[in-house]
């Protein structure tokens, strides 16, 4: 039996596996017999794994003759199986073939070259929004990467980058000195979500913006009036503190306090015991306690409330908008979206509230 090669190698990936198909030529002779050439292919798979030297390794399985053989045919006098007579002689042939797939994978994919220009860069901080001139500093400490999956002739892979991370609001940060690529590690899965903890400040400012509308010029009351003319915000021994100047009933100036209240169980901030100072009330606590039952202390707590909601909205879809897409490197992308920012305790400052806020999301890097 002669066994030539007769063409290209044909080539496809599914189910997780790359599949060869060797073209041969087989010619069967006995005595002074001799079959015409028939045509046949070789059959293999192999799979594909990364090695901590960032090569390619590839495992290669014989899987069988191609379809178009008959079981047995007759020559001369004798009658020959082909299948099983070539089965014989595939193992040096497999032998042959996997360190040339091994090597023509690793050619053709190059998997440190495509990976140690975004390792490098990754020590670099990145500009992620120019509006608040915020800077993202990472700190790497390791790559995996998932196993290779093979599916309709592409082979996936997904590489994760183990990374401290900071967000740096002002002048840019000094990068932190890149180390060397370090080994690869391989996970059967890996988790694309992040976390990043920071502190977002709630300016007093904006609250007044957001309580204008239901405060300046308003009237409450029923029997007895007051008009809201003016307010303004401070905070004070841990509570909020709204100073209303009033017309009507009583002109002058009246006190409410609230205190922010974090709620673990519903992830929300919220102001509770919003109610008037009666320290400074005087006499309307008494000739006047029409006003303490009044809906100014509702609407202040229910517009405080909701502003709180508003602007933890707008900061994840800033930050969603300011991760879509990172220059890391040339063809190089960083991609990410803010799924949820999870609260903390509140502390009351002078002209702010700042609110520890932790942002979840998920990210992942595009190389095109």
């Amino acid at each position: 039996m002669t066994v030539l090669r007769s063409g290209p190698i044909a080539v496809s990936a599914s189910d997780n596996f790359v599949y060869f198909t060797l073209p041969i030529q087989l010619t069967f002779s006995y005595a002074m017999y001799e079959s015409v050439p028939l045509r046949a292919g070789l059959r293999f798979k192999a799979r594909v794994n990364a090695t901590p030297d960032w090569r390619l390794k590839t495992e290669v399985y014989y899987t069988g003759l191609s379809d178009n053989l008959a079981d047995t045919f007759k020559l001369g006098p004798l009658s020959f199986k082909p299948k099983s007579m070539v089965e014989n002689i595939t193992q040096p042939v497999q032998k042959l073939i996997a360190p040339i797939i091994d090597n023509k994978v690793n050619d053709s994919v190059q998997l440190r070259a495509k990976v140690a220009p975004l390792w490098q860069n990754a020590f670099s901080p990145k500009l992620v929004s120019k509006e608040f001139n915020a800077w993202l500093k990472l700190t790497p400490e390791k790559i995996v990467m998932s196993p290779l999956l093979t599916a309709n002739n592409q082979i996936h892979l997904s590489i994760g980058i183990i990374t401290g991370a900071e967000i740096t609001i002002g002048p840019k940060p000094a990068a932190t000195p890149a180390k060397a690529l370090p080994p690869l590690q391989q996970l059967p899965s890996f988790d694309k979500s992040f976390h990043i903890q920071l502190v977002m400040d709630l300016f007093y400012t904006d609250l007044v913006t957001a309580l204008n509308p239901v405060l300046i010029d308003k009237t409450f009351g029923k029997e007895k009036k007051v008009t809201i003319r003016n307010f303004n915000l401070k905070g004070e021994d841990g509570r909020l503190v709204i100073v209303l100047t009033t017309s009507g009933d009583f002109d002058g100036e009246l006190t409410v306090i609230a205190k922010p209240v974090f709620n673990p169980q519903n992830n929300s901030l919220t102001f509770e015991d919003v109610d008037f100072d009666t320290r400074d009330a005087g006499w309307l606590v008494s000739t006047g306690s029409w006003l303490f039952s009044s809906s100014i202390r509702s609407t202040i707590k229910e517009k405080l409330d909701a502003s709180v909601v508003e602007r933890l909205e707008k900061a994840r879809l800033k930050a969603s908008a300011a991760l879509s897409s990172v220059q890391v490197a040339e063809r190089v992308r960083l991609t990410g979206s803010v799924k949820s920012l999870s609260l903390g305790e509140a502390t009351v400052l002078n002209d702010r509230l700042s609110v520890n806020v932790v942002a979840q999301g998920v990210s992942g890097v595009s190389l095109k």
